[in-house]
């Protein structure tokens, strides 16, 4: 048996690599394979020196998380909310790497994994965290019927075994390559069992600050947990304070009057980094959008259409018009140049040709095009301005779209339930790993993926990319699921966006983290200190 502390687990800093170097294999331990072990070496995370103990850090979030459930998919302010109230078993470190969390070591044997659980560790309403517990959260994760948005790429777990109450046992239907990574997400944090299932919010965990207060649309207030089994938080408090108007936002952070955003506008870049005392920590390579449709009834249940979407839409015009010139076009799926299995064929796959979307429309029996209703939302505003680009190119090819623009909750619910033709959204691949594409194919309705979507082959093929470990064979995989996904077109790519924290001379220690795992950044709340 080999030995492993969490610092050999991951890769260089990424500060380093600002294009994502991290974005895969960092990330997961040994393969399926082999038998490891890792280690605690203290907390979940460096400490940092420095900081007033008592002081309060003011962040601005773009949406509102009033609502907040840690298991469910709703969004990046819900994310860095949750790392702060809430743990796993496993958590991600200041480079993206694995480390031990509410788990005080693991050792893989195969696709058997055995948690031994930190001693005492206990939730915010003093009740303890025990084997019992972790079973509990680990079967609704992997439940179908769970809503949770781990559900489709945990439904591996074939069985979770207590020998005591600090021992689970966890024994997977077959080798995962991403398993560990996927625990890792904020969104697989260990609650208490009767919050499992649970529509109400889920503000009791065992992360490293506990609620205080929450006003709907305006804020969220934690203040420092002293039972975190990771050590006291550096910081008194936090306030988030919900700024759904990004240049009030960003004005906030110029100001003073906030200490730190979560997204600071494109058009407010130049401002930040010029401004001296502010930080502008940008990521280049994680968030992305894209289109999804509703597959059980009318013209988008036809692949056809669907393609004739992709060639139908100006990518450079979305990044001028809504991303004011910060991201890239995104011409086929979510796979960066960085990834293991980046195929250009595949990556430059979607042209602007409107003769070709006509030409598929005609074949699929809609020459005249027809009427749909496109799904945004309000707020962030630049998903409206993407839709109104999609919008203005489709009408050019017969598509005439009626725009349905929800605020935030309300389009999460709407994308959850089908209630649309076609939608924009906005998201990011929950690991650093070729099957963070999965989330956007297979698994429960949520607003990330198309209604109703299922084909066979993709399931298959998908199955079979999370049990591959030997890189050649893992990527010829990919490969094949990539062309059929491109065929199907259950999604289809819009833009590569940046996405940039901002924040002022007086906070130290937060860590935007590599690629996708951008909005897993509020795991360094519990060590930011306010000077």
């Amino acid at each position: 048996m080999r030995q492993f502390d969490s610092a050999a687990v991951g890769g260089p800093n990424p500060r380093l690599s600002r294009r994502g170097l991290l974005r895969l294999g960092a990330l997961i331990g040994a393969g399926a394979g082999a038998s490891t072990l890792l280690a605690a070496c203290g907390g979940d995370g460096g400490s940092t020196p420095g900081g007033d103990p008592d002081a309060v850090l003011k962040v601005g979030l773009d949406t509102d998380v009033t609502s907040l459930i840690a298991f469910r998919q709703q969004g990046s302010a819900q994310m860095l909310v949750t790392a702060a109230l809430h743990r796993g078993l496993v958590a991600y470190d200041a480079d993206g790497k694995i480390v031990p969390a509410i788990a005080e070591s693991y050792e893989q044997q195969d696709a058997t994994f055995t948690f031994t659980l930190r001693s005492g560790v206990q939730f915010h309403d003093g009740s303890p965290v025990t084997a019992e517990v972790v079973k509990a959260n680990l079967e609704f994760l992997a439940s179908p019927d769970s809503a949770a948005k781990l559900s489709s790429v945990l439904r591996g777990i074939e069985t979770v075994e207590t020998p005591d109450e600090r021992t689970v046992v966890v024994t997977l239907a077959g080798p995962d390559a991403a398993f560990l990574a996927y625990l890792a997400d904020v969104n697989a944090a260990i609650l208490p069992a009767a919050a499992l299932g649970s529509t109400n919010p889920t503000w009791i965990g065992a992360g490293p600050f506990r609620h205080v207060a929450v006003q709907k649309g305006a804020s969220v207030t934690v203040e420092r947990f002293p039972g975190f089994f990771g050590g006291d938080a550096k910081l008194g408090g936090i306030e988030f304070h919900v700024y759904t108007d990004e240049a009030a936002r960003d004005n906030a952070l110029l100001s003073g009057e906030l200490d730190m955003v979560s997204v600071v506008g494109w058009a407010d870049y130049d401002r930040v980094e010029t401004a001296g005392d502010l930080t502008l920590d940008v990521t280049s390579d994680g968030p992305f959008m894209f289109l999804t449709f509703n597959t059980t009834t009318g013209p988008f249940a036809d692949p056809r259409v669907r393609r004739a979407v992709g060639y139908a839409v100006n990518r450079e015009n979305i990044v001028a018009a809504a991303l004011e010139g910060r991201g890239t076009p995104m011409f086929g799926l979510p796979v960066p140049q960085s990834s293991e299995i980046y195929n250009d064929t595949y990556a430059s796959h979607w042209r602007l040709d409107p003769d070709e979307a006509r030409r598929l429309l005609t074949e699929a029996g809609y020459p005249n095009g027809f009427e749909a209703r496109l799904l945004a939302t309000s707020a962030p505003k630049f998903h409206q301005d993407a839709a109104l680009s999609v919008q203005s190119d489709l009408e050019k090819v017969g598509i005439r779209l009626t725009l349905d623009s929800p605020d935030w909750a309300g389009r999460v619910e709407r994308g959850t339930k089908g209630d649309y033709d076609i939608a924009v959204y906005g998201s990011v691949g929950v690991v650093n790993d070729p099957s963070s594409i999965d989330q956007f194919l297979v698994g429960p309705p949520n607003q990330n993926r198309s209604f109703g979507f299922a084909d066979e082959r993709i399931t298959e093929l998908i199955a079979s990319g999370r049990r591959e470990t030997q890189p050649a064979a893992r990527k010829q995989v990919y490969d094949q699921l990539q062309q059929a996904v491109l065929e199907q077109a259950p999604i289809v790519g819009l833009v590569w966006r940046d996405q940039a924290y901002g924040y002022n001379s007086s906070v130290a220690g937060f860590d935007n983290l590599p690629g996708f795992l951008t909005y897993e950044s509020g795991y360094s709340f519990a060590t930011v200190t306010k000077g």
